[in-house]
């Protein structure tokens, strides 16, 4: 527990390999155009733009000086709970894109926090620099910390684990299909 009597938050990495026929460059502005990360969610209902609630970011340093393109969005899903019956949830988010990817804080219900940060990488090394050209081998990573309460836990590791898998690898594929790969 830590001291706010919650237990501490779960940490996820998801990756998916970009195959050596898309450009990495092609999965990163897919990343800063955000929409891409929404509509591969295989529990999406819809969602639409709102304004970014600047008082939400204060103090909130998840969000870093590096970022650009602040973005919110209130994105509405229907999350199975067993088979044949799912949960609306109303999950805000806020978007901030960097150099090499996208973080996202979603606040959902029940006090269920999830702060991602979704990055192109090599496998096993760092993103090249700004001058250098993309080459080898690439995967797309997210990076989650996710708070909620003790008794969610279970439930909530296992809808994002498979959910975040699934949207990870609908968003490369789908990127190469639209590059003709």
């Amino acid at each position: 527990m830590t001291t706010t009597g919650r237990p501490p938050a779960l940490q996820i990495t998801t990756r998916v390999a970009i195959p050596a026929r898309v450009d990495p460059a092609l999965v990163l502005a897919a990343l800063h155009a955000y929409e891409p990360l929404i509509v591969a969610n295989p529990y999406l209902d819809r969602f639409e733009r709102r304004a970014v609630p600047l008082g939400d970011l204060v103090g909130d340093a998840f969000f870093h000086d590096d970022g650009r393109d602040l973005q919110a969005f209130t994105v509405h899903d229907r999350v199975p709970l067993v088979a044949g019956l799912a949960k609306a949830v109303v999950v805000p988010c806020i978007f901030q894109a960097f150099d090499r990817g996208v973080r996202c804080r979603a606040d959902a219900q029940w006090g269920v926090v999830v702060r991602s940060s979704y990055e192109v990488t090599p496998r096993g090394e760092v993103p090249p620099a700004a001058n250098e050209a993309w080459a080898g081998e690439w995967e797309l990573v997210e990076t989650a910390s996710i708070a909620c309460g003790a008794l969610l836990r279970c439930f909530v590791k296992r809808s994002f684990t498979s959910a975040h898998q699934l949207i990870l690898q609908r968003v490369v594929n789908e990127i190469a299909r639209e590059s003709g790969e």
